[in-house]
């Protein structure tokens, strides 16, 4: 059990044991509760807490001293209030003047609760929610033959999705609606063969299948601010009372996957102490979607001035798009170990992410149709090279060290469009990128109370080629020669999300001690994590950048074997304001969000164990 602040309880148990001499079980339970920790000042409620349950069964059975059959099963239920983003900042875009965020809700009498971020108030008009179903079972049947074990598993998953959103990030009803509920199913069926097959040879080969399918039904409603945000021109029309307060659209759409594979790696000791792995896979990959969206709501006209605003802002879209691809991959590594204190290695490797499709709303072009050109994602290529060592210099203490340089052709990014109907983004195509960099990790234990560990990574990942990215938020409503501009060219930018430099640094001291009659130990323990600031936003933007920060967690009891341990815990001890993500809001009218790191949180765990 843990108790903490902000209303913070968690309840963990699990119990194994023999039914009979063939038979086994375990069940294990979770549960955790908290307050959430943002005001939303207009419901009064604190919004983004954690509501989570989750239960997890297995049966073990012994049919022989050769064979074995583990039956699982899983269910989890997360009903929380969130995730709500809270506004981060207002850019000023290149769009005319009363397009701007400020102008906008100047003329709609309205202000933001506050201007900063870390005073944690929202007002938003439109609930936050994250349900969550998921879940599934599992047959796992492991037979020994011949110098390996033939392994079959089966499995059967689904998870439900029922999100709902404040894509505006404000108290306005622009969009009065935004949530994009889905289901999704899967089977798979993998079948492997490993063992040793002589002193210097072992592997494993197998055939792996999946067949997955995701229905989406989901909607996107305006209120009765939006015509102020998506107003584009100066024409009085837009003012037409109830002309998009309720019109939205109603999307239909389902994605179905099928995945097939074989695969082989063995290890290979050619000599003493010289390893070669080398592996291969083969897979093939199908995808078929289908996607369709219809407007509904909103003032009934016949004025086709009123229609082509409508137009503007949410508009018919319907496609079909099937894709299907195949893969050879493989990869090569050489291990070393000159002695028992050095071992080295390198490692050429290629994989690839599957051919992908798009199952949203795509830019439209000038004539008013879908892009459909954006409706499949050509698979990533990735070819990877690492070399490092694992070393023990002296006695109870390892240091080690790799290096690592990965080219990605055709990566896979999801990218932001200004158009609202387009609101969650869609996937693109990077021509090229590139991610090389360096870790480097060491433990020490400096006696037989203190133990010391510590970790850096640099990383520099950058768009090696990127000619087609939409815009960054600032860049908004650029033209060129008179015309509109919708993508820019941002190779040589950095990646979103990989901060150039981060690391952990940590220590604990124990010592044997007794509490309540119980041998165990005492402990104390510190331990910070840095990572230099990064992009969140797929075009690199001056502002969508998160500053980096350092986090410190810190814990200090008594830890049995057997009994009851008991220890006090501290995350973010410093109380450090950071964000974890930046986003844009919808329509790109110049606002942005952010995901709030937790605040300092704190309390006491109590395990017993028998």
């Amino acid at each position: 059990m843990s108790y903490g602040n902000y209303g913070y309880i968690q309840a963990k148990a699990s119990i194994t044991g023999a039914i009979t001499k063939k038979l086994a079980a375990r069940f294990s339970f979770s549960g955790t509760q908290r307050d959430g920790l943002v005001d939303n000042v207009r419901t009064l409620k604190k919004t983004n807490d954690i509501n989570n349950l989750g239960f997890r069964g297995q049966l073990l059975y012994k049919v022989s001293d050769k064979t074995t059959i583990i039956l699982s099963g899983d269910n989890s239920r997360q009903r929380p209030d969130g995730y709500a983003q809270v506004v981060a900042g207002v850019v000023k875009t290149n769009r005319a003047g009363y397009r701007q965020f400020d102008s906008i809700i100047a003329a709609l009498n309205y202000q933001l609760p506050s201007r900063n971020a870390f005073d944690r108030k929202i007002d938003h008009d439109v609930p936050w929610n994250s349900g969550n179903d998921l879940g599934g079972a599992s047959l796992n049947i492991d037979s020994k033959i011949g110098p390996g074990i033939l392994t079959s598993t089966t499995a059967w998953r689904y998870w439900n999705w029922d999100p709902s959103n404040d894509r505006d990030f404000t108290g306005l009803q622009a969009l009065a609606k935004s949530q994009n509920p889905a289901k999704h199913k899967n089977w798979s069926q993998e079948v492997r063969y490993a063992g040793e097959f002589s002193n210097r040879l072992s592997g494993v080969i197998g055939l792996f299948f999946i067949d997955q399918e995701v229905k989406i039904t989901g909607t996107e409603e305006s209120g009765k601010d939006q015509w102020r945000f998506s107003q584009s021109s100066t024409s009085s029309n837009w003012k037409t009372p109830g002309l998009l307060d309720g019109y939205g659209i109603s999307t239909r759409a389902s994605i179905k996957s099928q995945s097939a594979a074989a695969f082989a790696n063995i290890d290979w000791e050619v000599i003493d102490r010289l390893h070669v792995l080398p592996g291969i896979r083969f897979n093939y990959d199908k995808k078929v979607v289908s996607y369709k969206r219809t407007t509904y709501g909103g003032l009934q006209t016949d004025n086709a001035a009123l229609l082509a605003i409508k137009k503007g802002v949410y508009s018919d879209q319907a496609y079909d798009a099937d894709a299907d691809e195949t893969n050879f991959t493989y990869q090569l590594t050489v291990a070393y170990k000159a002695n028992k204190r050095i071992n080295a290695f390198a490692s050429y490797s290629t994989s690839f992410k599957p051919v992908g499709v798009n199952v949203a709303g795509l830019p439209t072009l000038a004539n008013g149709n879908a892009d459909t050109s954006l409706s499949v994602i050509k698979p990533e290529d990735v070819k990877s090279i690492q070399v490092g060592v694992k070393t023990t210099p002296i006695d109870n203490f390892t240091l080690n060290f790799t290096f690592h340089n990965t080219d990605i052709k055709d990566y896979q990014t999801n990218v932001q469009s200004p158009q609202l109907g387009v609101n969650r983004g869609y996937i693109a195509n990077a021509e090229k990128v590139n991610v090389k960099g360096f870790e480097l990790d060491a433990n020490i234990k400096a006696s037989k109370y203190f133990t010391f560990y510590g970790a850096a990574a640099y990383t520099d990942a950058k768009y090696v080629k990127f000619t087609n990215a939409p815009l960054p938020l600032e860049e908004t409503g650029s033209t060129k020669n008179g015309q509109q501009l919708a993508f820019k060219d941002v190779s040589g930018g950095r990646l979103p999300g990989i901060s150039k430099w981060a690391g952990s640094l940590g220590g604990e001291f124990t010592t044997p001690t007794a509490f309540l009659g119980k041998a165990g130990k005492f402990f104390t323990a510190v331990e910070g994590f840095y990572r230099s600031s990064f992009s969140s936003s797929a075009s690199p933007s001056a502002y969508l950048n998160i500053e980096g920060y350092t986090l410190v967690n810190g814990r200090i009891g008594f830890r049995a074997t057997n009994g009851l341990s008991a220890f006090i815990w501290a995350r973010n001890l410093l109380n450090k304001d950071y964000f974890e993500q930046l986003l844009v809001a919808g329509g790109n009218a110049g606002q942005y969000a952010g995901v709030l790191g937790d605040q300092r949180t704190y309390g006491v765990t109590l395990r017993y164990s028998f």
